[in-house]
């Protein structure tokens, strides 16, 4: 199914051209529960994989086996995205394969020099899908250590590409204020013509729960770059905008499975992004919370 965001209440770089060299792109990814092919991109669900690959694990976590031993509890696979369908992301070297997993249970972190997270430990394998031949999944045991909201449903996925503007707290003081003084019937700038809702690749993260951190990559203290966002709802009351136009005559019955298609819940009901050096996207990734 197509899935399509509505359009923008007005033109925000009539109103404000300034503003015109901070549009970004972004793809939404729309998920939608389902069953997808492992060789595709995807969220949850089974991924590519290869008898030569040990499934990662997280070193803070275990669990008992049906020997008694302590085992390190599998990661979850979180997504799988293809170099072929998402150009805007920066691959190293000789990988078209991305795989996104992280531990669902809470970790806490520190990102110097002033960004403190508490989720899931993320981790992030770049593969060449030539050195692929099978596909795995996981079947989580009920005994194992996990947090529910942590899960995510098997979701084929819709990509939509739309512009985007920075939060605010981003941009500098007179823009900032140009941009909080423009009111709209569907949430202002902030909620309706800035940052998309739900899950997405690159494009713009919002601050607005923390106010803008600063985030560098741990391995170089280089900039960083948003990588993906992992969302609690597809939209929310902020703004109608970000609820594709195709869904908006579904059933009450209906709509709970299109606005939180994946089950997934970060923070309060918050956003998980995923930010990757600019220069070396192999580099550890910095996972934040908002």
């Amino acid at each position: 199914m197509v899935h399509t965001t509505g359009p923008a209440p007005v033109d925000v770089t009539t109103i404000i051209p300034g503003l015109r060299p901070w549009r970004r792109t972004s793809v939404r990814l729309h998920p939608r529960r389902g069953t997808p092919a492992p060789e595709s991109s995807h969220v949850g669900g089974a991924i590519q994989t290869s008898a030569r690959m040990e499934w990662p694990s997280c070193p803070d976590h275990s669990y008992v086996n049906t020997a008694g031993n302590f085992q390190p509890l599998p990661m979850l696979a979180v997504g799988q995205f293809l170099c072929k369908d998402f150009p805007e992301i920066l691959f190293p070297e000789n990988a078209d394969l991305l795989q996104v997993f992280w531990c669902p249970n809470d970790h806490f972190l520190e990102f110097p020099p002033s960004a403190e997270y508490e989720g899931p430990r993320v981790e992030l394998r770049w593969l060449d899908s030539s050195h692929v031949d099978g596909f795995s999944s996981l079947t989580w045991e009920a005994s194992w250590p996990v947090e529910d909201s942590y899960l995510v449903h098997p979701c084929t996925i819709d990509q939509e590409r739309v512009d985007e503007y920075p939060d605010s707290e981003v941009l500098p003081p007179l823009l900032a204020e140009a941009a909080d003084a423009i009111s709209t019937e569907d949430g202002g700038y902030q909620y309706s013509l800035s940052v998309a809702r739900g899950w997405k690749i690159g494009g713009w993260p919002s601050w607005h729960l923390t106010g803008l951190q600063h985030i560098e990559c741990p391995d170089c203290a280089g900039p960083v770059k948003l990588l993906i966002k992992v969302d609690s709802c597809e939209w929310d009351g902020g703004s109608d905008r970000w609820w594709p136009l195709e869904e908006r005559s579904l059933t009450e019955e209906q709509e709970p499975a299109a606005r939180e298609p994946t089950g997934t819940v970060v923070g309060r009901f918050g956003e998980l992004r995923i930010f990757t050096c600019e220069s070396n996207p192999a580099h550890s990734p910095i996972p934040n919370i908002q």
